[in-house]
Parts: C-alpha cells; sequence; structure tokens
C-alpha cells in the first residue's frame, strides 16, 4: 500500500484537525505529521521526506511567501510539492504564492474533502512536471555552456562570465584583468599523423593540464578546434599575468601519453589587458587573439602581450588575406624567371621560377604574402598554379632541342606534407612532356626541422621518379649537415647573406665557404651561389669551385619572352663562337675535337 507523506503546518489547532478529518473521508492513504508553526516544521523536514506540504499563509513570525522562498532553498526539498492555504485572498496573493514556488493555493472556508484531495494530487504532478522542465532546462543549459569534448566552458559561457569579470573590475578601480589566448602549435599535424581520434584525446589532456594550474575563481574555456581562453581578475601587475602565463606553458614540457604516442605538443599565449588595452570584452578577445597569433610567429617567446601596433599590422594581414583569397580563385598571378649561369662556359644552367602579383593593392612582395599564403591555407592551390604554369611555360622553350637547362621552382613545406604531391608532380611533368630530371624543386630547411614523415616520404617519393631536388637557402641560421646526409638532395644553395660577404680572401665567411664548397663537392652534390652582385664575389665563387652562380651581376628575374630572347641571343652567340673558332683550327684537327 502506498501512503502519501503530508506535512500539515498550521498554528489553529482546529484548522489543523479539520483538514486531517476532510482527508480522512478520502479513501486515499496519508501519513500525515502535524506542525504548530514554521519552525517546527523546519525542523520535521531536517529529518523527513514528506511528499506534500499543506502550510497556513498566515502564521507568527512568518508569511507564506517567506517561508515558501526558504523552503525552496533546502535541496532535500526539491521533489516535494508544495498547497498553501489562507483565509484571505486575492489574485496578488496567490501569484506570489505561486512565483515563490507553490503549486497550489486553496481557501479554508471552500475546501472539501475532494477538492483537498485533488489539489494533492495535482500539486504533486505540477511539482514533478517543474522538476523535469527544470531538469531538462539545466542540460539544456549545461550543453549551451559546456564544451561536449573537454567538459570546460564554451565561447558563450566565457563572453558572459568575462562581462561579470569586468564589470566587478570597474567597482576595484586598481585591479587588472587578463584575458588569455592559448593555441596549440602544429595541431593539425597531430591530426593528420595521428588521426582525429588522437587530436581529440589530446584536448582533454590538454584542457586537463591547464585547470590543474590555474585557480578556482579563473575562467578557462575552449573556443573551439585547438584554441583555448581564460581570464584571470583580482590581479594588480603584469608580472602576474606573464608568471600565469608562463605557468600553463611550463605544462606543455612533459610529453602527453596518448594512445601509446609520446607527443610533444607546444602552445602560443596571446594576452589582453582590462583597462590598459580595452574595458569591453569583445574587444579584449579581439586584441588577445591578434597577441597570440603575433606569439605564435615568435621564434622563441611564446607570450605576448598586446602592444597598440599590433592592430594595425593584424588588420594589414587580413586584408592581404583576404585579396589572396580572390586572387588564387581568379589566379591573378605571373611568373618572372632568374637565370643561373655557368660561369666556366657563360651560360644559362637552370632557371628558377618566382611568383609576382602585380594587380595586388595590399603587397607585391612574394616575401610578405608567401607566408600568409601558407597560414591561410591558400599556398596548396597557389603553389599548384606555379607548378603547372610554370612548367607549361618551361615546355614551350625546350621545343628547341639545343637548349639544355633545368627549371627550377620553390615548394612550401605544406606543399610537402600531403601524400599526393609527388603523384601530382609527376601527373604534371607528363602532361606538358617534360622529363622529370629537367626539374628542380627548391626545399627550404625549414620544412626538414619539422621532421615530418610525410614530408619525408613526399622528397624520397620525388627522387625516386626522377625530379631533382636543391637545399634552398643553405647558411641562412637553420643550416645542419644532417640534412643533407638524410635526405636525397643534388644540389645546395648557399643564401646570399654569406655569398655576399666573402669578397675578403681572409674573412671567416670566406673559409667557411670554401670548406662548405670543397665538402659538398666530395658527397657529390653540386654547390649554387646565391645573390652575387659585384664581380669580386663571383671571382671568390669561382675560385671556391662554385661555378653555378645567380644574382643581379648577371640577370634580374625577368619575364617568359625575355628569357626565350635571351636564350636565343646566347644560342647565336655559342654558334657565332663555334664557327670563329672552326675558322682557326688547322685541318683536320675539328673532328678531333667535336
Amino acid at each position: 500500500m502506498t501512503y502519501t507523506k503530508l506535512l500539515v503546518v498550521d498554528d489553529d489547532v482546529i484548522d489543523r484537525k479539520t483538514i486531517i478529518r476532510t482527508l480522512s473521508k478520502e479513501q486515499n492513504h496519508y501519513d500525515i505529521v502535524e506542525a504548530n508553526n514554521a519552525d517546527e516544521a523546519y525542523a520535521y523536514l531536517d529529518e523527513m521526506h514528506f511528499d506534500v506540504i499543506l502550510m497556513d499563509y498566515n502564521m507568527p513570525q512568518i508569511n507564506g511567501v517567506e517561508a515558501i522562498v526558504k523552503l525552496r532553498s533546502q535541496p532535500q526539498l526539491k521533489h516535494t510539492a508544495i498547497v498553501m492555504i489562507s483565509n484571505l485572498y486575492n489574485e496578488a496573493l496567490v501569484l506570489d504564492c505561486i512565483n515563490a514556488g507553490a503549486q497550489d493555493f486553496l481557501l479554508k472556508q471552500e475546501v472539501t474533502s475532494t477538492q483537498l484531495t485533488r489539489s494533492i494530487l495535482q500539486a504533486r504532478k505540477r511539482h514533478e512536471l517543474e522538476q523535469q522542465l527544470y531538469e531538462s532546462y539545466h542540460q539544456v543549459k549545461q550543453l549551451a555552456e559546456k564544451d561536449s569534448l573537454t567538459g570546460l566552458h564554451n565561447r558563450f559561457h566565457f563572453d558572459e562570465m568575462l562581462n561579470r569579470l569586468l564589470l566587478a573590475r570597474q567597482r576595484r578601480n586598481r585591479e587588472i584583468v587578463a584575458v588569455m589566448m592559448l593555441d596549440l602549435d602544429k595541431f593539425k599535424h597531430i591530426n593528420d599523423n595521428f588521426g582525429h581520434e588522437v587530436g581529440d584525446q589530446l584536448l582533454v589532456a590538454v584542457a586537463g593540464r591547464i585547470k590543474e594550474v590555474l585557480r578556482e575563481n579563473e575562467l578557462l574555456a575552449r573556443l573551439g578546434g585547438d584554441e583555448f581562453a581564460f581570464a584571470c581578475g583580482e590581479l594588480t601587475s603584469i608580472r602576474q599575468i606573464q608568471a600565469i602565463a608562463e605557468r600553463v606553458l611550463h605544462t606543455f614540457h612533459v610529453p602527453f601519453e596518448i594512445d601509446g604516442h609520446a607527443i610533444h605538443c607546444s602552445s602560443s599565449i596571446g594576452i589582453a589587458v582590462a583597462p590598459i588595452n580595452s574595458e569591453h570584452r569583445k574587444e579584449l578577445m579581439k586584441l588577445a587573439d591578434i597577441a597570440m597569433y603575433r606569439a605564435k610567429n615568435g621564434i622563441s617567446d611564446k607570450i605576448c602581450i598586446f602592444q597598440d601596433n599590433m592592430q594595425e599590422a593584424f588588420l594589414l594581414k587580413y586584408q592581404i588575406e583576404s585579396e589572396l583569397r580572390l586572387a588564387a580563385q581568379s589566379q591573378h598571378f605571373e611568373l618572372y624567371y632568374q637565370p643561373i649561369i655557368d660561369s666556366q662556359s657563360d651560360t644559362i644552367n637552370m632557371i628558377e621560377a618566382l611568383i609576382r602579383w602585380p594587380l595586388a593593392n595590399t603587397t607585391q612582395l612574394p616575401e610578405e604574402f608567401i607566408p600568409i599564403a601558407e597560414e591561410a591555407g591558400l599556398i596548396q592551390a597557389i603553389g599548384q598554379w606555379v607548378l603547372e604554369s610554370a612548367l607549361e611555360q618551361f615546355s614551350r622553350m625546350l621545343c628547341d632541342d639545343q637548349y639544355q637547362f633545368r627549371l627550377s621552382i620553390n615548394i612550401s613545406p605544406c606543399q610537402l606534407c600531403d601524400s599526393d604531391f609527388a603523384a601530382m608532380v609527376e601527373q604534371t611533368l607528363h602532361a606538358v612532356s617534360v622529363p622529370p630530371n629537367k626539374l628542380v624543386l627548391d626545399i627550404t630547411e625549414a620544412a626538414l626541422l619539422q621532421n615530418d614523415q610525410a614530408i619525408n616520404e613526399t622528397l624520397h617519393a620525388l627522387s625516386n621518379i626522377g625530379v631533382g631536388l636543391a637545399l634552398d637557402d643553405f647558411g641562412s641560421g637553420l643550416s645542419s649537415i644532417s640534412h643533407l646526409l638524410q635526405y636525397p638532395f643534388e644540389l645546395v644553395k648557399i643564401d646570399s647573406s654569406i655569398v655576399q660577404q666573402i669578397a675578403q680572401p681572409e674573412s671567416k665567411q670566406h673559409d667557411m665557404l670554401q670548406g662548405l664548397s670543397f665538402m659538398l663537392n666530395k658527397l657529390g652534390i653540386k654547390v649554387v651561389g646565391e645573390g652575387v652582385e659585384t664581380t669580386m664575389q663571383a671571382k671568390a665563387c669561382d675560385s671556391m669551385g662554385i661555378s653555378l652562380q645567380q644574382g643581379f651581376l648577371f640577370y634580374q628575374p625577368m619575364s617568359e619572352n625575355k628569357v626565350k630572347h635571351i636564350l636565343k641571343d646566347e644560342c647565336k652567340a655559342s654558334r657565332l663562337s663555334l664557327v670563329n673558332c672552326d675558322a682557326k683550327t688547322p685541318a683536320g684537327s675539328h673532328n678531333k675535337k667535336s
């Protein structure tokens, strides 16, 4: 038999007994407890569970609304319905009780056994539905405020809580609030190499480590992808902010053990400070984001606090990226070529394809727009256009079999990460009927420092199909001899910063390059001197056996038609030289020489 546990609270004993007699007329089974006042009721509620509380509105020391509010603040009463009973009635009173948390309101003089029983049943059901609705609301609220993967707050909740933190700061003028954006470095490579499941586990592990070093009152959220945000209040100095950021970055020093892999992961943090940078949450988050991108581009210091000049640089970068996207779609680029000459024969040995962006409004400098294209994920499309266009133009230059030079094209590390890149190069070569050995791809050492298995496989695949590989900008600060032994390079291009300092025979640069040239020749690797601008630099390269040279001393970058014109002139000069040579050669000796 099921009983409804009922607590009747009324300071009038006659009214209490009337209610109990009324309920006894019904066939429902009630287990009734009486309380003479609110304090006595609270004592019962601490010891027992009740399904319904019938409470008089007018009692000594407390009215009904106050009693309901106090009862609803008790967690153990979340499943208990409340019915208010009173001799007084007006609509405002009823609404006050309902709004405070009661499920029903009855007049004592109108109470019958049927009405009271019905009210109790309805109150219980209404309260049950309210609880379900409340729990559903909290579930939806949690979904709206929590990141489903890491369990951290999401962007919406972080934005809301940051606003409260900033309002609190305004009441305490001497304090500052720091908003920090954290982004994982090269997270895409981790996803590509280990899979998205491992990447998700890494994000969970990162969230756990950051939580361990932050105080309970410091906000932490995952904004999306591999970007996290945290905000710290009650600070008084920039030094405190830096200490917090350093504490967070220190947690990344230990590799993450995930699914049998020891994953080394670093991060970058951008910081904006209220009120120094701004008082508004959206502006602070934007400025911290700008500082974070500056931190990611730093070589050593991975923490950056926003400064005023950063916004101008960030805006320019955004404008360049926007213009690049349109240019990549419409292919508004051009190719220029700078020859590499063989000083021994005074002929063109190779031409290097160089991208130009003549219609750009923001910048036409490749050293400025290429890094942005790499970061924005546009370099694959742009790089493919360069490869296809340069090979197509080069094939037209090769129509005359007398030209024996090669084409050199710069390749981004982002392109090498594509497992299909080698196959794409082979297909393009076949489409334009250019032999693979006529193509040389220039690779910077920055690509090799990633120690990426995909890049390693791509380089060997390119070498296997016959494409030449050149290590570009050697000596610019990242050089490692091990790269020459580990990868199938046939050429090394010495950076212009070294070549332009070798004119003095007794300089360290001269001696270093001489030793480097000797070593590379022993390894069977050809050397190209880049940035040759003076006759003395050219003679110094010649004296070291560096006959392949490139620079303004010989040729500046030029159009396809200009290259063809120079090749024709070179061919004419070669024929004239042979004619003059034949005229001076004694009879019978020409066939031997030829």
